[in-house]
């Protein structure tokens, strides 16, 4: 029992080594009959990128605004004159366009017929007094002649008498008598004289009542025409106060009336926005401050700033433009939000509409304006090229170059003004990079799409 547990102790000590050995052997084995590893050098082909080359170009930089359609003109028609409303136009209703000329209200006018015909008479008082005035004018100046012809006659009647006094001829009663005939003629002379002396003036009073009587007359006339209210232009009704039968006092609000020849609107841009345009005015640099105050001869103005504008309809297909002429630039900045309004004006808005494509532009759309300034220099490049305000570039060795820029931003365009940005290279990479390491290795590649579409951005700008 004995020999047999102890035969079997020895068994198991000596399996365990040669187990170990087998093991060791057959690795040994496996180690030698593998090939033998040879190096290799590692090469860095570089971070795969697409680039293309950017320049600078003459470029028509543009700014966009928002602003709402206002009238050129709004008209707020009142009563000139008080009375009774005997007619009021069918279609004076808010909305309605109507032609030039048309009457839309009519007040009584008997009253102001009879304060015409009331005037008119006493014209013709004046006009009689002041022909009378001539008559007598006329009269007095033979009295005077005649008058005159007398003291004449009697003058070389004394004088025979004086002579005859000498001779004794006749009596000293009868020359004093004609003296004093020639003294009653003389007094009688200077009486007329007098008074033809004063009818002048007394003319004068004529005409000038002849006159208050001729503006009586023409006041009473404009009154019975104020009581016929015409449009002067072709207009469409913003809104209507007035109704028939209804008694109107002196300037008593009736309608109000715009014109629909022309609309505004009052776009407001920034002031970073405005002073990239401003490097294209035509103005001496002591006047650049003039954008934002209005000149006397506005059209001379306009044409040294050189804008041009666009609007469209906010929310509406954006290819439905209408060409707007720069009217002025307002005098102040908003004081909210310290924005320049710039106006445009839209000839014919009505004119240019097409059903269910260009809607007339009336009051209170919300219009989008976009100014485009004159052709400047710049810098383009994708704006997608551009990540968290810097542009990744590659040099002479391929290596990348990361640079912050600022510029304005023009639809997928960004503009750089090189008189600010110089550019490390003129090759920037356009596709995404992570992780971007300045310095590291690129092996870039043309970016021939993304360089295609700067051209055709170009051809359109």
């Amino acid at each position: 029992m004995n020999q047999t547990v102890k035969a079997s102790w020895l068994g198991r000590f000596w399996a365990l080594p040669l187990v170990v050995l087998l093991g060791v052997g057959i690795a040994l084995i496996i180690i030698k009959s593998r090939p033998q590893m040879q190096h290799q050098d590692i090469v860095n082909t570089g971070k795969p990128v697409t680039t293309m080359l950017v320049a600078e170009h003459q470029v028509r930089p543009s700014v966009t605004g928002f602003g709402e359609v206002e009238p050129d003109v709004l008209l707020d028609v009142r009563a000139e004159v008080a009375g009774k409303v005997v007619y009021v136009h069918p279609k004076l209703k808010s909305g309605v366009i109507l032609p030039a000329g048309t009457l839309v209200v009519q007040i009584d006018d008997s009253d102001y017929i009879l304060a015409l015909k009331k005037a008119e008479a006493t014209l013709a008082q004046n006009r009689a007094n002041l022909a009378e005035q001539d008559i007598t004018r006329q009269d007095a100046e033979l009295d005077l002649k005649l008058a005159k012809d007398k003291l004449s006659l009697a003058s070389k009647e004394l004088v025979r008498f004086e002579q005859l006094l000498k001779k004794r001829s006749v009596a000293q009663s009868q020359v004093d008598t004609q003296r004093n005939a020639v003294l009653q003629a003389r007094q009688e002379v200077q009486s007329l004289q007098n008074s033809l002396d004063a009818l002048p003036y007394a003319t004068e009073v004529l005409q000038a009542q002849l006159e208050i009587a001729e503006a009586e007359v023409a006041a009473q006339q404009l009154n019975l025409e104020r009581t016929r209210i015409h449009l002067s232009f072709d207009a469409r009704i913003a809104s209507q106060s007035v109704e028939t039968d209804q008694y109107v006092g002196l300037n008593t609000s009736l309608f109000t009336a715009q014109t629909i020849d022309k609309v505004l609107v009052n776009a407001q841009f920034a002031l970073p926005q405005m002073r990239l345009l401003s490097k294209g005015f035509d103005l001496p640099s002591d006047q650049t401050d003039v954008f934002i105050q209005e000149g006397a001869d506005v059209d001379t103005l306009m044409r040294r700033l050189g804008l041009t504008a666009q609007v469209r309809l906010v929310g509406n297909d954006d290819r439905v433009t209408w060409e707007a002429k720069v009217e002025r630039i307002s005098s102040n900045l908003d004081p909210v939000s310290r924005t320049v309004g710039v106006i445009v004006s839209v000839s014919d808005p009505y004119g240019q509409a097409e059903p269910g494509i260009k809607p007339p532009l009336i009051e209170g759309m919300y219009m989008q304006v976009e100014l485009q300034g004159r052709p400047q220099p710049f810098i383009v490049v994708p704006r997608t090229a551009l990540h968290e305000g810097e542009l990744y570039l590659t040099d002479a060795e391929q290596k990348l170059v990361r640079q912050p820029v600022e510029g304005f931003a023009q639809q997928q365009m960004l503009l750089l003004d090189p008189e600010k940005v110089s550019l490390l290279s003129d090759q920037i990479v356009t596709s995404d990079l992570f992780p971007a390491v300045s310095g590291m290795l690129l092996a870039p590649q043309a970016d021939s799409a993304a360089q295609q579409r700067l051209a055709d951005w170009l051809e359109a700008h």
